[in-house]
């Protein structure tokens, strides 16, 4: 002990180190002993010996991919479409990097595959479809050329009579204006028409009728609308120039609809061809009848 000021002060080297008091039950405290750093290493979670780790399970993303060579001809046959196209795709690729004998080789072997294959299917779809007919539209529908003369002359007649029968039914407008040429190309062709069928056509220049192009939604000339005389039901036929087949053809399939005889879905069949081989709508019908 020294004296200084009068007060008696401790030297800090006069404490021992049993003086400094400690608390077992909190190691952080200031005096705690110095942790053994060393523990650390002994074990793993305080047991002597460090258990093995398992070996981690592989993925499918971690096995090697099969290539043509690991598998039979009937698993290459047998297989999945998606999974011979990814296999296919593969070997073309790894063929056209490494042009190798081996690489050419699998690719020509996955190529034969492919093909007979489509050879196999087209070859059981035509034994299918000659064994159920009910698929098969060729009842209105021939490939031959004498039956597609047919055909022509068929179809030609039924447009013809439907558009003959239907002259005090229904009735076109053709919507024209001032210095268009298409119009007048177009009127010529409807001379045509007029020639063949006693229908009433009616011209009306939409600046002069404003009101009636608005009417039925005109906005380009020449524009041609088929009108249902004792109703308020039109059909827009075309819009600009048409031939007169088209225009026939048209006139046809929108008398049909118009009188409720097709639907949407029927729309470009004839009426020798509902409830046939080409009617999309053959089956519901039946059904729900």
């Amino acid at each position: 002990m020294r004296a200084c000021g009068g007060q008696a002060t401790a030297d800090v080297t006069d404490y021992d180190a049993a003086s400094i008091q400690t608390d077992k039950g909190n190691e952080n405290m200031v005096g705690a002993p110095a942790p053994n750093y060393d523990e650390r290493k002994k074990g793993w979670y305080w047991y002597e010996t460090e258990p093995e780790l398992e070996e981690e399970e592989k993925t499918e993303a971690d096995k090697p991919e099969l290539t043509v060579s690991d598998r039979s001809y009937e698993e290459l046959w047998n297989m999945y479409p998606d999974d011979f196209q990814d296999l296919l795709d593969r070997t073309t690729k790894i063929a056209v990097q490494s042009p190798s004998e081996k690489n050419v080789l699998q690719y020509l072997v996955m190529q034969d595959i492919a093909r007979r294959k489509s050879v196999a299917f087209a070859n059981v779809v035509g034994y299918v479809g000659q064994k159920y007919p009910r698929f098969s539209n060729a009842d209105v529908h021939p490939v031959i050329p004498p039956g597609r003369t047919a055909l022509a002359e068929l179809k030609h007649g039924e447009v013809k009579q439907t558009i003959e029968e239907s002259s005090n039914e229904f009735a076109l407008i053709m919507f024209t204006q001032r210095d268009c040429k298409f119009c007048d190309i177009q009127k010529s062709i409807l001379k045509f028409f007029t020639a063949s069928y006693d229908w009433a056509v009616r011209l009306i220049d939409i600046d002069r009728h404003p009101n009636l192009s608005s009417r039925f939604g005109i906005e380009q000339t020449p524009s041609i609308i088929l009108v249902h005389k004792n109703s308020q039901d039109y059909m827009p036929i075309s819009v600009g120039v048409i031939s007169l087949r088209d225009l026939n053809a048209r006139i046809y399939r929108s008398i049909k609809f118009l009188r409720g005889e097709v639907t949407p879905e029927q729309w470009f069949i004839y009426e020798f061809e509902k409830n046939a081989g080409s009617d999309p709508l053959k089956f519901i019908t039946l059904r729900n009848q």
